[in-house]
């Protein structure tokens, strides 16, 4: 982080110095100092995208980075070829939105710009302090989070009615369910990274709806 800091000062200061000027202080703050200037850099590679690339990088960040129940961030390195099924999106799609954030002096994302990628390239964030100092992907983890903790939830309901010890599910926890699936339109391929029983949670959630 604070090489990271450290170069963002040099490149603001070679791009913005005054005549005879020294690096100083307030080419440091312009970066956004040791605790803003990897999360402004990141936001900067995230505003050059379009709609559908936005879209993108936040399955892709989403995809390849962990929270669990004990509250610890984690790496979790995926293959293009699957975050392009869950984005909807091909593989050059998917590709050019990395590019974006693994291009030099940025390396958000590895391997480097010296390995070419392809549609089974696996792909990781460069270091865990991302998911911690970029607001924009610590805000993506948490909501990753408690939408798997939801379906989780709907599962394993849906595992206990199958087997006829428990009923089906009513408002408040019906009226949860529907409006996680609402706002986050779980797919299957989505599904299958926390629990791979998806078509019996749904019917679980349908016939709970229309129960």
């Amino acid at each position: 982080i604070l090489q990271h800091a450290l170069m963002r000062t040099w490149d603001y200061w070679i791009a913005n110095r005054e005549p005879n000027e020294l690096m100083d202080i307030r080419h440091y703050n312009a970066v956004g100092r040791i605790s803003q200037a990897l999360s402004l850099h990141a936001n900067e590679a995230y505003d050059e995208l379009n709609s559908k690339e936005k879209e993108i990088a936040e399955i892709l960040f989403k995809a390849i980075t962990e929270k669990n129940a004990e509250n610890l961030e984690m790496r979790r390195p995926g293959k293009i070829s699957e975050v392009a099924g869950l984005a909807e999106a091909s593989e050059e799609q998917v590709i050019d939105v990395i590019e974006k954030f693994r291009k030099p002096g940025r390396s958000f994302l590895m391997p480097g710009t010296n390995v070419t990628l392809r549609a089974d390239s696996m792909i990781e964030l460069s270091h865990e302090s991302l998911m911690r100092i970029w607001t924009r992907l610590s805000t993506w983890v948490e909501e990753e989070f408690e939408s798997a903790v939801m379906y989780k939830r709907v599962s394993d309901a849906a595992a206990m009615y199958q087997i006829g010890k428990t009923n089906l599910w009513r408002p408040p926890d019906l009226q949860l369910a529907l409006n996680w699936q609402k706002k986050q339109k779980p797919a299957r391929t989505w599904a299958q990274r926390y629990d791979i029983a998806f078509e019996r949670a749904i019917v679980f959630l349908d016939t709970s709806r229309i129960t």
